[in-house]
């Protein structure tokens, strides 16, 4: 009969501890006490822009023949701007040695071969018998504008041209925020009249992007 007590009473106090455990495990944190505070954050993210000529950035007319127009190169010369401007960004074209005549000059250093007559702001369509150094725009990722025609290679007959003017003057507005390179692609005309000096005639044109902060 001793050995039956004992067992039991052993049996009991098992049992009990197990229902003392759960009880803890279950028992919620008493008195906790929680506060809350907040940092604010700000920045001002600056703006970057980079723009180069990755395709025709040498274009070469070769011999001229006044009567027969050139029109080269045949790849466009493709103007690459990178910008992270919220309101996108415009290209600008000049002469690059700022001459009223053209950015075309002799050998001689005092003859030049004249702009052609359309304008920045109006260019024309190439017609027989027109003369001087011409640009177009027959590309662009964004949305290239009506006034330069609806040609859309180098020597499209629907491209309209203008002379490069002496002070730089927008050619081009992409408009929007781009997340990557963003380009637009120009092609060059010329002609001469047949009282041309002859000779060989250099010169070069001045690209410029510029971001459009507002």
């Amino acid at each position: 009969m001793k050995k039956i007590i004992v067992l039991t009473a052993i049996g009991f106090v098992f049992l009990g501890l197990g229902f003392l455990q759960v009880s803890k495990e279950n028992n919620p944190k008493q008195g906790e006490v929680k506060a809350t505070a907040t940092a604010s954050l700000s920045t001002t993210v600056q703006t970057y822009l980079t723009f180069s000529i990755t395709t025709g950035g040498t274009v070469a007319f070769g011999n001229l023949t006044s009567g027969t127009p050139i029109a080269a190169p045949t790849t466009g010369t493709i103007a690459s701007a990178t910008t992270n401007a919220a309101n996108g960004y415009t290209v600008g074209l000049s002469d690059a040695i700022a001459a009223s005549n053209s950015c075309l000059v002799h050998t001689d250093t005092t003859t030049y071969i004249a702009d052609y007559a359309g304008t920045i702001a109006t260019p024309t369509t190439w017609t027989g018998g027109v003369t001087g150094l011409g640009i177009t725009l027959y590309a662009a990722d964004t949305t290239k504008e009506v006034a330069w025609g609806t040609g859309t290679t180098y020597n499209d007959a629907l491209n309209k041209y203008a002379g490069i003017p002496q002070t730089a003057a927008t050619a081009h507005t992409a408009a929007g925020f781009k997340s990557g390179a963003d380009t637009s692609t120009w092609a060059f005309k010329i002609d001469v009249p047949n009282t041309q000096k002859t000779g060989s005639y250099s010169g070069s044109v001045t690209f410029t992007a510029t971001a459009v902060l507002s």
